[in-house]
């Protein structure tokens, strides 16, 4: 997807507005807040630096402790304290939501993932951060046209969370085999060599079949929506199952069920020796050499590529502003400062999430931590992460994640299911005036 494609869809999300908000399940009583009520003062008492702010994190800061030393770092160097209301990832998008239907000040900033952008800019609900030019040009830009709409950036990047492809060497060796997996064939191909006591291939996505799916569509050349917004996965789609994840899924390379498929279940086994390959969404490869792996054991490698190209899921979070707060310039701060090559090493260095920022991979302190291998593959991923924004995400998604499980247990038919998910998300958008 080029930047032309891009930007067309900036424009679309914000010329639409709030449309397809209001009336849905997961937003019920949602509407856009069109007189801008909030957004123009930039800080509390008329613009002046305020000395504290509510910041909502996903999740306790205890099993976020690079986030939790750069709010540290952030109130030593700046002395704003930043009240944190930790609220569990499950429940934070559905807090927001309840928060900014009322116009309620309580949220300055929150952490959240990309893909929640479309729906709450189209709302009114975040706040420009105002980033500069040179603060932004740091960020490749794959991941600058996930956050900037109509020109305006919405969201500060903070921690990438893509995917890594993982191997154990130490098993490979034994089975004979002399490197990893290059393409889908590649991974197929384990099947003959891998004993029946390793399973060849599993994900760390904790209930994430549509984010899994929309990896390998972009690998094998595809896109969910073209620049109409029209749903155009289902040819690619089918060739994903067909020529990939049913064959592995057949040769008992993929865990039974999508449950599975969780960093616990498939973190624990690979760095416990069950597994032969991991593709990592969180930082595995840092907590295998943490818990005792050598690092010539740990294996390192590019995504498998597909008919068209090796691309992972970008899933970078970031930091955001809400239009109804009162402590505005103070919330900006707090972005800006998270989002910082600094800040994205700090918490490299804590906690092994891949740095946002390709710079901080050459950094001395970064490359004494983490083997040569770790750093060249997370700064190739950064760099060739793909992923789209869309309108009313939540509804699409379940449409697809309803649609493409029966596929990957091999209950339905591949292309079958997927057209009957394009048919529904294309009703979805009608009803809403997206299309």
């Amino acid at each position: 997807m080029g930047d032309e494609y891009n930007h067309t869809r900036r424009r679309f999300v914000r010329a639409t507005g709030a449309l397809g908000i209001a009336g849905t399940t997961a937003l019920a009583g949602c509407s856009s807040s069109k007189d801008g009520k909030g957004s123009k003062n930039d800080g509390s008492g008329g613009g002046e630096m305020a000395d504290k702010i509510v910041f909502f994190n996903a999740g306790s800061l205890k099993d976020d402790p690079g986030t939790k030393k750069n709010i540290e770092r952030f109130e030593d160097e700046t002395g704003i304290t930043v009240d944190v209301n930790e609220v569990p990832w499950s429940n934070l998008k559905t807090t927001l939501i309840t928060q900014w239907r009322n116009e309620g000040s309580k949220v300055d900033a929150f952490n959240g993932p990309t893909w929640w952008l479309a729906d709450f800019v189209a709302a009114d609900w975040l706040e420009p951060l105002g980033l500069s030019d040179s603060h932004m040009g740091k960020f490749p830009e794959n991941l600058q046209n996930l956050v900037t709409f109509d020109g305006k950036t919405y969201m500060a990047p903070q921690i990438g969370k893509w995917g890594n492809f993982l191997y154990d060497k130490q098993y490979f060796e034994k089975q004979g085999i002399s490197s990893p997996p290059d393409t889908w064939d590649d991974v197929l191909a384990l099947g003959d060599k891998v004993g029946n006591d390793k399973s060849g291939f599993g994900f760390t996505w904790a209930n994430k079949d549509v984010f899994m799916f929309k990896q390998f569509l972009w690998q094998a050349g595809g896109q969910l929506f073209n620049d109409k917004h029209e749903p155009v996965f289902a040819d690619k789609g089918a060739t994903v199952f067909n020529d990939f994840l049913t064959p592995l899924r057949k040769k008992g390379l993929l865990p039974n069920g999508i449950q599975s498929m969780n960093e616990g279940n498939i973190g624990d086994a690979f760095v416990g020796g069950k597994f032969a390959t991991v593709e990592g969404w969180t930082p595995l490869g840092s907590r295998a050499l943490n818990e005792g792996w050598k690092k010539d054991r740990l294996g390192i490698a590019k995504p498998p590529k597909g008919p068209a190209s090796r691309a992972t899921f970008q899933d970078t979070n970031g930091v955001a502003v809400s239009s109804f707060s009162k402590r505005k310039k103070a919330a900006k701060k707090f972005a800006e400062f998270m989002s910082t090559p600094e800040s994205c090493k700090t918490d490299m260095v804590v906690e092994g999430n891949p740095a946002a920022i390709p710079e901080v991979y050459e950094d001395e302190e970064v490359k004494k931590k983490y083997p040569k291998e770790l750093r060249s593959n997370m700064k190739y991923n950064l760099k060739n992460a793909k992923s789209e924004v869309y309108r009313l995400q939540p509804q699409v998604d379940d449409i697809l994640s309803s649609n493409i499980t029966p596929v990957f247990l091999g209950k339905k038919d591949a292309k079958s299911a997927l057209s009957k998910a394009q048919e529904d998300i294309t009703s979805l958008y009608k009803k809403n005036k997206v299309l």
